[in-house]
């Protein structure tokens, strides 16, 4: 039987904290991501910081102010643009639509690049979100340069290349290096406004700026600035990945359903959900190992104040077969209204596939936020013979049609 940490403390908020984990137990059948060894004995927790660490660090460009994952290939550079790009170093950021949370609405075949005066509403704007009205989210899909080259080498990133490799039955399958970046920004109007209602802050752009990573993006005619309110990332070290998600520690709600769960880089490893939704959940005290992690980066003391929620590396949890659960508060949550407790990052990703006219397989996911897939592959939704998996890469969803 899986143990779960309950606080000790007696105040309110604690009791509050425990009713929460003691739910999380209850709740049928589904494990939370621990980190797990990973098969050369590193904890995927700290592989994850790791990679945090790599991604969040300066660019080296001396022109730029950009860190690492914003120099790489988005799905706009990839996928709609004819031939794919790699960008030019200090090109403007671009926000997009959420690809997942836009299939609940419209069939989508390409990202839908986000005005800044005028943005799409997230999916979820469920009330108790406290969402200020009209609030702008964007979101940011990169890909480094190892992902790109495979997936502009062997031509996936149009209707055409993926039907050639479909009939060739050619195994799609990135190099270990390859690391997958998504991203969720939140104008920085609205953010002060959010955590004014949610959490009773009052915060002054200079507060959300120490606070929070911020950077301007366009649509090419208006620009405002934006923070990073989540972000997760998968790396190809093993055949199903390595999936890490981080939120910034001020995120209303960051640790409900699942609580969050940190076995390297946080001094509590283990944090209860509350027992109140969408609630502040504090400071993730950094550990003296990530802390000198952080200080031969030299990366921005900014990124101190975002915590890791998990780690994920199969689709089950260790001798069991009870489904791991990892998801985002805001990029599953809000964006897509994805439920947390039917989010699996490598069970949705799993699925990501394509058929002989080179189309993408999302269609074969029943959208229904209470069906979404946890667990295992079910063989009845991703026919073999009838599709081609993409290894865990959606991007194909912004491919045009044949």
């Amino acid at each position: 039987m899986r143990s779960c940490p309950l606080p000790a403390e007696p105040t309110m908020k604690r009791i509050l904290s425990l009713i929460g984990a003691a739910a999380l137990c209850l709740q049928a059948p589904f494990a939370a991501c621990q980190g797990t060894i990973l098969p050369w004995g590193q904890s995927s927790d700290q592989l994850a910081w790791q990679t945090f660490v790599q991604v969040t660090a300066p660019s080296g460009n001396p022109n730029s102010s950009q860190v690492e994952f914003e120099t790489w290939a988005s799905d706009d550079d990839i996928y709609h643009t004819s031939p794919p790009r790699w960008p030019a170093p200090g090109t403007p950021k671009r926000l997009q639509a959420s690809l997942l949370g836009t299939a609940h609405r419209i069939a989508v075949r390409k990202p839908l690049i986000i005005s800044p005066s005028d943005c799409n509403p997230p999916s979820n704007t469920d009330s108790k979100l406290g969402l200020p009205a009209n609030v702008c989210i964007g979101e940011e899909v990169r890909r480094n340069w190892a992902s790109y080259q495979y997936i502009v080498s062997n031509n996936l990133y149009n209707a055409q290349g993926l039907a050639t490799a479909y009939a060739k039955k050619s195994p799609v399958n990135l190099p270990a290096d390859a690391v997958e970046f998504k991203g969720d920004w939140m104008k920085v109007a609205d953010l002060i406004g959010w955590l004014k209602k949610t959490e009773g802050l009052t915060l002054t752009e200079a507060d959300i700026r120490h606070k929070f990573y911020v950077n301007t993006a366009t649509d090419g005619k208006t620009s405002a600035d934006f923070a990073l309110l989540s972000f997760h990332f998968s790396t190809k070290q093993i055949k199903q990945w390595v999936w890490s998600d981080f939120e910034n520690k001020m995120n209303p709600g960051r640790c409900d359903d699942t609580g969050c769960h940190d076995s390297f880089g946080a001094v509590s490893s283990n944090t209860p959900p509350n027992g109140l939704a969408n609630q502040n959940y504090g400071d993730c005290q950094k550990s003296e190992a990530l802390l000198a992690m952080f200080k031969n980066a030299a990366i921005d003391p900014v990124w101190r104040n975002y915590c890791l929620k998990g780690s994920q590396t199969d689709y089950v949890e260790a001798n069991t077969s009870t489904p791991t659960i990892l998801g985002n508060s805001v990029i599953e949550r809000i964006t897509a209204n994805v439920p947390i407790l039917r989010s699996s990052c490598i069970s949705c990703h799993a699925y990501a596939s394509f058929d002989k006219d080179g189309n993408h397989g999302l269609d074969q996911i029943v959208l229904d936020p209470k069906k979404y897939p946890v667990g295992p592959i079910d063989p009845k939704i991703l026919v073999p013979g009838e599709y081609v998996q993409n290894d865990f890469i959606w991007g194909i969803i912004a491919v045009p049609s044949k």
